[in-house]
């Protein structure tokens, strides 16, 4: 069973972002040990925090992705790019000065918008983040869930064939995983 680091990219507790992840959690629970993170607690990076030690919600944030055999990252977009605070949690993890976790680690991007483009200007940003970062970022599929609001109802999607395209998302990722772990 494979341990993932999830971080979805948003704050809000009504995340479609947020939805989409709890809908992979539950797709990939016999496959999967999922950990979803907090990112909402860390502090804005800055590499003087990290002289003593990283602070305390960083070296949480840190151990747990330290420990996964990868990372699933959910992320919204806003004004066509990355959100800050996940922009932030990537530089935590990815620090170049104190310890950079995200380093021969693989790793998939997926995102949800209303809007008919989905999250693809994000996921870009973040695939060059991650790559960056020196992680080994899934190239195949791409999963953008375009048109958010009208697949998913109740706090769950609802459209079957986003539920099927992400479960060959999922699917390429273990094989991904497969590859790169063993």
């Amino acid at each position: 069973m494979y341990k993932l680091a999830a971080i979805t990219g948003s704050l809000r507790k009504e995340s479609i972002n947020k939805t989409v992840m709890e809908e992979f959690k539950r797709l990939s629970a016999d496959r999967v040990e999922m950990s979803v993170l907090d990112i909402g607690s860390l502090p804005l990076f800055n590499a003087d925090l990290e002289e003593g030690g990283d602070p305390e919600a960083a070296a949480v944030f840190k151990e747990t992705i330290r420990t996964a055999d990868g990372v699933l990252i959910v992320t919204p977009e806003y004004s066509h790019g990355v959100p800050g605070v996940l922009k932030n949690a990537l530089d935590w993890a990815g620090s170049m000065t104190n310890e950079n976790v995200l380093a021969q680690l693989p790793a998939a991007v997926t995102g949800a918008s209303p809007s008919a483009l989905g999250t693809s200007l994000a996921q870009v940003q973040v695939k060059q983040t991650l790559t960056a970062c020196g992680s080994f970022v899934l190239p195949q599929p791409e999963l953008f869930i375009g048109a958010a609001h009208k697949r998913i109802g109740d706090g769950k999607i609802t459209d079957e064939k986003t539920i099927e395209l992400m479960r060959e998302f999922l699917a390429s990722f273990y094989t991904w995983l497969n590859r790169l772990t063993d």
